[in-house]
């Protein structure tokens, strides 16, 4: 079914892009926006804007109900998240699935496969893809990360790094933080990931301080042999 309306749940010069887009498509745009952007230019160009709520994102635009609540009122069809904000948010595009309303972007289940490192380097290598090298399975303790960095430095020859994906919610969703430093300093860092209940902590080779340049080269050498295999 062709789009007829479309709410989009961002705001700013995402917001009007998106609003440009739609007309160049015959799609009429519909704004949303907290009380912090109540004449910003994407409210000022939409067809319609909507109130969300106070200028905190988590009270406005993170605010998946609301957003499903306006479009059901006005009849959108779809929602564009735009990026950022709830765009890889897996709970909000079922929730839309749910109300029936079109969410623009991935499926829920690409989201929640593809946001955890483990779980994706696992779907690359059921596909038979090529993958940057890295820890399959989320590690359970201290040694298992040792031992599997210690394997990927034998492989790869890079310094290993103990890596983790945290969820924190809000607008860029997953965040990935890299840990680096001596190996004293690296491992209590990374046993206090498993002391404050850390669920996806993995390994992977990580260059450090030789500059952008050497990182290029060693990704470089490391697609070529990713080509050849």
């Amino acid at each position: 079914m062709a789009i007829q309306k479309l709410l989009i749940a961002n705001r700013g010069e995402i917001a009007l892009r998106l609003e440009r887009a739609c007309r160049e498509m015959g799609i009429a745009p519909v704004a949303v926006y907290s009380d912090a952007d109540r004449a910003a230019p994407h409210v000022l160009e939409a067809d319609e804007a909507y109130r969300l709520g106070p200028a905190p994102a988590s009270e406005s635009y993170l605010r998946g109900d609301l957003l499903l609540d306006i479009a059901r009122r006005v009849g959108a069809d779809a929602i564009h998240p735009g990026y950022g904000f709830l765009s890889e948010n897996a709970d909000f595009a079922e929730a839309c699935e749910r109300a029936g309303v079109k969410f623009i972007g991935p499926p829920a289940s690409a989201m929640r496969e593809l946001g955890s490192k483990t779980r994706a380097r696992q779907a690359a290598d059921r596909a038979g893809m090529p993958r940057t090298p890295g820890s399959t399975k989320a590690l359970g303790s201290l040694d298992e990360a040792r031992s599997v960095a210690a394997r990927l430095y034998q492989a790869y020859g890079e310094l290993p790094n103990y890596q983790r994906i945290v969820s924190r919610g809000g607008i860029a969703g997953p965040a990935e933080a890299v840990i680096v430093g001596d190996e004293d300093r690296v491992a209590a860092q990374v046993r206090a990931l498993f002391e404050a209940g850390a669920t996806d902590v993995w390994a992977a080779p990580f260059p450090v301080g030789d500059g952008p340049a050497a990182s290029r080269a060693r990704t470089r050498a490391l697609l070529a042999r990713l080509a050849r295999s």
